[in-house]
């Protein structure tokens, strides 16, 4: 096999290198009576970014069903003791019961409820919300190719052409020449690049919204 090789780092530019003269011998048969090229490679440099379009926020969706409202009664004078605070009976007429309310206890916090007010309700002033989405990346980029036309003439300036090809990155090529033809020059030009990409990857949802400053309400039942 005979090189026709073009020079290291070609541009595609018209070169003379490596020519071979009309009717060389090789071993008693013309040298040139095919000609093959390898495929040509794709050079991937850096790396896929992702784009990351910010998202809108999430839904604030109330996730409790019930509320609370209390109400705080006012002193009366009849109930004995200097520190004590007295309300009307919950069945009593005009007492919370009357009116859908219940006789509870507060407490500030997540809290345990005792006798008489065992009927326990604990709700939730906030909510802490750490949902989101897992940081956006890619993977090394995949799947580039190209295509060249690839030309060979039999004159050292490019000029008297002998064959010209499309030739892949997929596959290399190989081509029947006049037999003993000179191959004087050749040039190159890339016609199409496919840059192939990158597999993504993040984006999924994490975190999540939890009940926050809790309140319990001992009631009597």
């Amino acid at each position: 096999m005979t090189s026709f090789a073009a020079p290291g780092a070609w541009d595609g530019a018209c070169t003379a290198e490596n020519a071979i003269p009309a009717g060389q011998d090789c071993g008693g048969q013309r040298c040139v009576q095919a000609l093959s090229i390898d495929a040509p490679a794709v050079a991937v440099t850096g790396a896929c970014t992702p784009r990351v379009d910010e998202p809108p926020p999430p839904a604030r969706l109330d996730p409790w069903q019930t509320r609370a409202l209390a109400c705080l009664p006012g002193a009366y004078t009849e109930c004995p003791g200097d520190r004590s605070t007295c309300m009307p009976s919950p069945d009593q007429p005009g007492g919370p019961a009357s009116g859908g309310f219940l006789t509870c206890v507060f407490h500030e916090g997540d809290a345990t409820c005792e006798e008489p007010y065992l009927d326990r309700h604990v709700f939730y002033g906030g909510a802490d919300d750490t949902r989101g989405c897992a940081a956006c990346g890619c993977g090394e980029p995949e799947g580039a190719s190209c295509t060249i036309m690839a030309s060979v003439y039999s004159d050292g300036a490019c000029a008297d052409q002998v064959g010209s090809n499309l030739v892949s990155s997929m596959a290399p090529f190989c081509g029947v020449t006049p037999p003993g033809v000179a191959l004087g020059s050749k040039s190159a030009e890339v016609v199409a690049v496919d840059p192939g990409g990158c597999a993504p990857s993040g984006g999924e949802p994490v975190g999540e919204m939890l009940p926050a400053e809790p309140s319990t309400f001992c009631c009597q039942a």
